[in-house]
């Protein structure tokens, strides 16, 4: 027996959401890109799948140096939105943890 989807639809790049396969074109089928997103313009496109990859390292509980350096190279964009967004979760990553953090009911 195979096994059952997780979802019906395709998985879109660019805007980081489920549609179903209807809304794709031939070509976008196969690069993750639907119809909608493909009327953009490149720069904004490539803009929004920046901030979609800088934003998915977030969901690792401990990212790699390798994503350390692809966001600080996202940080040379020259883009200021992707510029902005790659400083900001470049901040999470080195903000230091202070002990009361660790244990706010230590007292």
């Amino acid at each position: 027996m195979a096994k059952k989807k997780r979802y019906r639809g395709h998985f879109r790049k660019v805007c980081g959401s489920i549609l179903p396969n209807e809304k794709f074109s031939g070509k976008g089928h196969a690069a993750h890109i639907c119809k909608k997103c493909a009327r953009k313009s490149k720069a904004r496109k490539s803009e929004e799948i920046a901030i979609a990859c800088i934003y998915s390292v977030l969901s690792y509980p401990k990212p790699s140096r390798d994503d350390r350096k692809m966001i600080e190279n996202y940080t040379n964009s020259r883009s200021e939105r992707v510029c902005s967004e790659a400083l900001t979760v470049l901040a999470t990553f080195t903000r230091p943890i202070s002990s009361d953090e660790d244990f706010p009911n230590a007292d």
